[in-house]
C-alpha cells in the first residue's frame, strides 16, 4: 500500500529481484497512464470535431506486450490496428491470429487495419521482401478478420531518412514493378469485396483466450525457467488447429466464454477467484477446457496460490503437481505417445479419481508419471491439462486424441491446408480461403466467387500463396 506519490519507485533493474507484485501493477499502470492519454486526446477531438468517430492504432501483435488493449475498447468509436508480419513460414499464421484477436477484441464488428507492409519491413536484423501473392493474402486475410480498411505505411519508398528501405506502395523501383502490381491488385479484389463491408465475424466453436497480464507474469526474470513464451505457446495451439482445419476465435480473457464448445487457455498463469469461477461455470455448463503447464499458479497480485499446482485450477483440473520440472536447452523428454517434451515439464503427483490418464512421460526422472490428464465433469464438459512444452506437433495429437465434434476439421480447409475464415450479414456469409502453401489447393465451396478464380461443380482452386473469397448465401 502507499500513501504519497514519493513512496513508489518503479521496478528499475537492480542487483537483486525485483518485487513481483510491484511489477504488476506497474504494468497495468504503464498500461493505463497511455489510455489516459489516449482520453486526454480523444476529449480535445470531441470539442474540435463532434460526430467524427475516434480511433487510434492500437498494435496487436507478437512483438508488442505492453498496452493491454482489450481494456481499450470503449475509449474509441471503433478499433483499428498495426500489424507487421513475422518473417519465416510461420509468419502467415501468426498474422492470422493477431488479426483474430484483433476482430474479437473488437467485439466482432468491423475494425480498420491501419498499418501494415507491402513487403520488406526495415527494422529487423534481416529484411526479407514478400513473396509472389503474399501482399494480397496477407491483405484479405486481415479483412477476413473483419477489417473494412487496409492501410500501408507507407505510399511512396522514402528517398531519404530512417526508413528509406522500408516498403511502399510506390516502391524506388516506380510503377514498373511487382509490389506496385500487387498494390492494384490488391486495390481490385477489395472493390469486389465490397458487398463485404459492413458484415461481423462469424463465430467458431472454439476459442483460444489470450490473457495480457499472464503473458506479462509468465515471462518475468526469477522464474523456474526463461524457456515458457507465451506468445509461442498460445500460436502453437492455434497452428494445430489450423492444422487440423478447425476455425477457431482468439479472445480476450474478458470476452464471454459462453457458446464455446472447446476453451483453449495456455499458459493462463494469472488466475483471479473471478476467472476461476467462470472457468468453473463454463465446464459446469458442459464446455471442454483446455489448459497448460504453468496455468492458474498467481493470483491478481502476482502471489502464488498455496497446496500445489495448478493453484487455483487444482480442484478442476483434478490434478495436484508437487513441482515444476524445467528442462535445460539440449534435454528432451519423450511422452508415451510419442510425443517430446522440451523447455518444460511437471511432476504431477495426484490425479483424482474420476481424471483420465490420456498420455505419460516415458523416460527421464518422470518416467510412468502422468503428462496429459482429462477430468469429465456430469454436465458433458471436461478439463485437458497438458502439463508440458510438447509443441505444435504434440498439441496437434492431444486436440485429435480428445476426439470431440467441435475439433473435427472442416472439409473446406484442404486438411488443414487453407485458413477458413467467416464474415456474414443477414443475407450471406463470406468465406474467406488463405493459402497457407506454396502449392496450388482445391477445396469444396460452393457460391459466388468474389476474389479470385470462378469455381466448378463447387469446387475453389486457391493459387499458392493466395486468397480467394465466396459468398455463400444463407
Amino acid at each position: 500500500h502507499y500513501e504519497e506519490w514519493d513512496e513508489i519507485l518503479p521496478p528499475r533493474s537492480a542487483p537483486t529481484i525485483r518485487n513481483p507484485g510491484q511489477q504488476l501493477d506497474f504494468e497495468r499502470f504503464s498500461s493505463d497512464a497511455v489510455r489516459d492519454h489516449l482520453r486526454a486526446e480523444a476529449a480535445v477531438l470531441a470539442e474540435v470535431t463532434p460526430g467524427i468517430p475516434r480511433t487510434t492504432n492500437f498494435m496487436v501483435a507478437q512483438n508488442v506486450r505492453d498496452i493491454d488493449y482489450p481494456t481499450w475498447v470503449d475509449d474509441v468509436d471503433f478499433v483499428s490496428n498495426d500489424h507487421y508480419l513475422r518473417p519465416g513460414e510461420f509468419g502467415r499464421d501468426d498474422l492470422s491470429f493477431w488479426a483474430n484477436l484483433t476482430g474479437n477484441i473488437a467485439g466482432g464488428l468491423p475494425w480498420f487495419l491501419m498499418e501494415h507492409a507491402t513487403s520488406a519491413v526495415n527494422w529487423r536484423e534481416v529484411n526479407t521482401p514478400k513473396r509472389s501473392g503474399e501482399l494480397v493474402r496477407d491483405a484479405l486475410t486481415h479483412v477476413g478478420h473483419g477489417a473494412d480498411a487496409v492501410c500501408y505505411f507507407q505510399w511512396r519508398q522514402s528517398r531519404a531518412g530512417g526508413e528509406r528501405y522500408h516498403s511502399g506502395m510506390v516502391p524506388h523501383a516506380g510503377e514498373n514493378s511487382r509490389v506496385f502490381r500487387d498494390v492494384v491488385a490488391l486495390g481490385g479484389a477489395l472493390r469486389d469485396l465490397s458487398p463485404v463491408t459492413g458484415s461481423r465475424r462469424e463465430k467458431a466453436r472454439v476459442a483460444i483466450v489470450v490473457d495480457y497480464e499472464s503473458w506479462w507474469v509468465s515471462g518475468r526474470d526469477a522464474h523456474p525457467s526463461d524457456s515458457p513464451a507465451y506468445d509461442d505457446e498460445t500460436l502453437a495451439w492455434y497452428r494445430a488447429l489450423l492444422d487440423l482445419g478447425v476455425r477457431a476465435d482468439v479472445i480476450p480473457v474478458g470476452a464471454a466464454f459462453d457458446g464455446y464448445e472447446v476453451l483453449i487457455a495456455p499458459m493462463l498463469h494469472v488466475m483471479p477467484d473471478a476467472l476461476r469461477s467462470r472457468l468453473e461455470a463454463y465446464t459446469d455448463a458442459g464446455g471442454h477446457l483446455i489448459t497448460t503447464y504453468f496455468s492458474g499458479i498467481v493470483d491478481e497480485n502476482d502471489r502464488v496460490w498455496l497446496g500445489g499446482y495448478p493453484g487455483a485450477l487444482r480442484e478442476l483440473l483434478g490434478v495436484m503437481v508437487e513441482e515444476f520440472v524445467p528442462l535445460l536447452p539440449d534435454e528432451r523428454i519423450a511422452l508415451a505417445s510419442g510425443a517430446v517434451a522440451h523447455g518444460w515439464t511437471e511432476r504431477i503427483v495426484h490425479v483424482g479419481d474420476d481424471v483420465e490418464v490420456l498420455d505419460t512421460y516415458a523416460d527421464g526422472d518422470l518416467a510412468g508419471a502422468p503428462a496429459v490428464t482429462r477430468r469429465r465433469l456430469a454436465a458433458g464438459g471436461s478439463a485437458t491439462y497438458v502439463s508440458a512444452d510438447i509443441g505444435r506437433d504434440g498439441v496437434r495429437a492431444v486436440l485429435t486424441g480428445l476426439e470431440l465434434n467441435a475439433l473435427a476439421g472442416d472439409p473446406r480447409s484442404a486438411e488443414g491446408r487453407l485458413d477458413v475464415i467467416e464474415r456474414g450479414d443477414g443475407e450471406a456469409r463470406y468465406v474467406f480461403l488463405s493459402n497457407r502453401t506454396d502449392d496450388e489447393v482445391a477445396a469444396p465451396v460452393a457460391g459466388d466467387v468474389l476474389v479470385g478464380a470462378a469455381a466448378a461443380s463447387g469446387v475453389v482452386t486457391v493459387p499458392p500463396r493466395s486468397a480467394v473469397v465466396v459468398r455463400v448465401a444463407r
